[in-house]
């Protein structure tokens, strides 16, 4: 919740402006203490100098009217959330800032110990240009300048002295917290950085982290409300507690969060909620849509601001700042919001009471069954034309219309029954009417257990008949596989046959080829004047060389190698009868000459 004063208890409202461009570079005096006239004597006196670089981002983020918002702490969080994406620190994760670290050697060097601003560079440039390795070709970033104006930040930060040198617990610290990545993760890398070798927190260290994490607010002129004070380390932590890993994170976790660092966790927020859409209209400035945080009033009747017109104070209307604002991080439509509260309000609650020496969960039902029941007779009146549809005159004597049960619209209640079924009677008469029925019959008397037995014989029931369902599609599924199974079969079988046929037609074929090789050297040793035969004996050479080319496919196709075979055996069917034919010619004719010549 958020009032005029804009801020958490503990955190002061304070009303910063930026100072003039001879004040961007120093890290201590950069806040507003007093009027316009003595920050600038005071920034002027702190900082003599400033770079190009560091000037450029001044004046940008001077375009950008932070200093309009009436908070410190959204204050503080939207100028870092601006030196993030100007030097596209944003895009780096922890993981790899601290595999940064690992490749420059920081690792190696005391924590205390101070580096040049060429090394700070150099770090830099690794970190950048493995950035732009990650990245897709259409997104990736400038280097040079995203180098040049982080290392200028980073300096204008920390190096007060204008000495070109930082510690390496600065730029581990500052780099930590101002990439990308999660809170909890940073917080762990963070105080493995302050932790002693027993595993504690070491409360010197943490000290100095909170000098260099504050250092930052201070660079965007924040330091009236987040400068670091002596005091700032017992505020979150007092000096002779032992701090672990896990209260570390969950202090700095927690809502609400130390005063000193409220800056931080928002930061992270600001940065999830940077696209969220809200398809709602701002009454402040009248926009239609917007993105970010959500102001809604808890006051007047469906107010809602977007973020700049809340941080800034823009009101319309009736409203007022004074007025007590939620903020919202998402937007959940009318229907689901709808659809969340009647699931709430239909949630049944328990009746019985807890028992002496219960557990706690035992303990907060009984004090949630003490609530008083729901009432929502007022839901749906009942209206004389639906009673009359609901009881229309009845010929019968009334002792007869008595045994009737009367019927209710949802939301009238029924005294005739006690009230530990009240409850769930009225639930059930308000589902009737979510789910469209006009009428609900109120029970005639029998108890909830006797109810519960009905239902779990018809469940029963209901599961018999769903297994005998069962039953009879996996036998119906037998049946169709069995008969798939016959069919293969079947076919698998008359593939077989065929296959037989056929091999018992080629070994047919091969005697008739042998018998023919075995009557080719008599018919060419048979000495004959008949020219017809010598002729036949002539053609049989091309025969075999046909009948050697048809058996001698065992490279060729099935069906090509059938077709040669048959009109191989057609070719030697028809050259066996001929032969026949002229043998017998031939031998009577030997006859007869046998007989003239004797």
């Amino acid at each position: 919740m958020w009032t005029d004063k804009g801020e958490p208890p503990g955190v002061p409202h304070h009303s910063n402006s930026m100072p003039p461009m001879d004040a961007a570079a120093g890290g201590g005096g950069g806040g507003v203490k007093g009027s316009t006239t003595t920050v600038a004597a005071a920034a002027a006196a702190a900082v003599p100098s400033t770079t190009i670089e560091m000037q450029s981002i001044i004046d940008e983020m001077r375009t950008h009217d932070f200093d309009s918002i009436r908070f410190a702490t959204y204050r503080a969080a939207c100028k870092l959330r601006f030196i993030q994406k100007k030097t596209n620190v944003h895009k780096v994760d922890i993981w790899n800032m601290i595999e940064a670290f690992r490749e420059n050697g920081l690792n190696a060097l005391p924590v205390h110990s101070q580096v040049k601003s060429s090394r700070l560079e150099l770090l830099l440039t690794t970190v950048f240009h493995n950035l732009n390795k990650r990245l897709d070709p259409s997104q990736q970033i400038d280097t040079d300048k995203s180098i040049t104006l982080l290392q200028s930040f980073l300096l204008g930060a920390y190096d007060k002295q204008q000495t070109g040198r930082l510690t390496v617990f600065s730029i581990k610290i500052a780099l930590a917290t101002i990439c990308a990545g999660k809170l909890v993760d940073k917080l762990r890398y963070i105080f493995s950085q302050i932790a002693d070798p027993s595993g504690a927190m070491d409360h010197d260290r943490f000290a100095d982290f909170l000098e260099n994490a504050l250092a930052l607010a201070t660079a965007v002129f924040e330091a009236p409300t987040f400068g670091y004070t002596e005091a700032a380390p017992g505020q979150c932590f007092p000096r002779d507690s032992t701090v672990n890993v896990s209260l570390f994170v969950e202090t700095f976790l927690a809502e609400p969060t130390p005063s000193c660092l409220m800056w931080l966790p928002l930061l992270h927020r600001m940065a999830s909620v940077e696209h969220v859409y809200h398809p709602v209209q701002c009454d402040g400035c009248q926009v239609r849509s917007f993105t970010g945080f959500r102001y809604k009033c808890q006051r007047c009747a469906n107010y809602q601001l977007c973020q700049s017109c809340f941080w800034r104070g823009r009101t319309s209307g009736s409203h007022s700042n004074e007025h007590e604002m939620k903020e919202y991080s998402s937007y959940k439509s009318p229907t689901k919001q709808l659809a969340h509260s009647l699931h709430k309000s239909l949630q049944c609650l328990p009746t019985a009471s807890a028992k002496a020496g219960s557990s706690p969960f035992d303990a907060r039902l009984h004090s949630s069954s003490s609530r008083p029941a729901l009432d929502l007779s007022n839901i749906i009146p009942a209206t004389p034309n639906a009673v009359r549809r609901l009881h229309p005159p009845d010929p019968k004597p009334a002792a007869a219309a008595a045994a009737v049960p009367p019927l209710f619209l949802p939301g009238q209640l029924s005294s005739s029954n006690g009230g530990a079924d009240d409850e769930h009677r009225l639930i059930a008469r308000y589902s009737a009417k979510l789910s469209g029925r006009a009428e609900y019959p109120v029970g005639s008397g029998r108890s909830l257990s006797e109810r519960c037995l009905d239902d779990r014989t018809m469940i029963a029931r209901l599961e018999e008949e769903n297994s005998e369902m069962i039953r009879e599609m996996n036998r119906l599924d037998s049946q169709v596989a069995l008969s798939e199974d016959d069919h293969m079969s079947l076919i698998r079988e008359r593939k077989w046959r065929l296959e037989e046929q056929m091999f018992a037609m080629q070994a047919k074929r091969r005697e008739l080829m042998t018998q023919l090789e075995q009557l080719l050297p008599a018919l060419n040793n048979l000495q004959s004047p008949a020219g017809s035969v010598a002729g036949l004996a002539m053609q049989l050479p091309d025969l075999s060389s046909r009948l050697s080319t048809a058996f001698r496919g065992s490279s060729l196709p099935a069906t090509s190698l059938q077709c040669d075979l048959l009109s191989a055996a057609d070719d030697i069917t028809n050259n066996m009868s001929t032969l026949v034919r002229h043998l017998d010619t031939a031998t009577s004719e030997a006859l007869v000459n046998g007989r003239a010549s004797s």
